[in-house]
């Protein structure tokens, strides 16, 4: 297995990772678009170059072109460029009745990780954790001192995960209808 850059080829099966994030998120707007609505929606955004290594940076754990994981993030002040691309994304794509929105998950200074998945049938094989220990040594180019994330207060499994990884609770805010937790992992002195 591998941590490589995401290719545009990859997005059909980024897509499923990241539908799940976003379904456990219970964003209302979500409610009523169909799995092959957000799958093709996602498929589309993830192909973008924009999204794979542009203002955002999409990496994968690949085995034999099978992507088992991935995480997606950004530095901070790209935030609002990148949920500027999910709302035109969403809002033009068939099947959504309004435009997905996030925003205000990051803060100054910070590479964010806004997705990490790993495919159901690959959990548990330590994939998460290979990924978040690339993560310094991939984002250290955009010269933050800083990696951050936002933990579902629902899910304990990943809570757990990021702490071993050496992140630590750092504020806390809601995204959708969830409270999370930010957590922050000093990658430079």
């Amino acid at each position: 297995m591998q941590i490589r850059q995401a290719h545009p080829q990859d997005s059909a099966q980024i897509a499923p990772l990241i539908a799940m994030i976003y379904r456990d998120m219970e964003m209302p707007v979500l409610q009523n678009v169909s799995e092959s609505a957000l799958l093709s929606m996602l498929t589309e955004l993830y192909a973008m170059p924009e999204n794979l290594n542009g203002i955002a940076q999409t990496w994968v754990a690949d085995d034999d072109d099978q992507v088992l994981g991935v995480a997606f993030g950004h530095p901070a002040e790209n935030e609002i460029a990148v949920n500027q691309i999910l709302k035109q994304v969403s809002g033009e794509h068939p099947g959504f009745s309004a435009p997905l929105e996030l925003g205000g998950e990051s803060r100054p200074g910070e590479w964010y990780l806004s997705m990490l998945a790993v495919a159901p049938q690959a959990q548990g094989q330590g994939i998460g954790s290979q990924l978040l220990k690339a993560l310094p040594r991939l984002v250290e180019k955009f010269g933050q001192s800083k990696i951050s994330l936002n933990v579902d207060d629902g899910n304990p499994g990943a809570a757990k995960l990021y702490r071993r990884q050496g992140f630590k609770p750092d504020g806390r805010l809601m995204i959708g209808v969830h409270p999370y937790q930010h957590m922050g992992l000093i990658v430079q002195e």
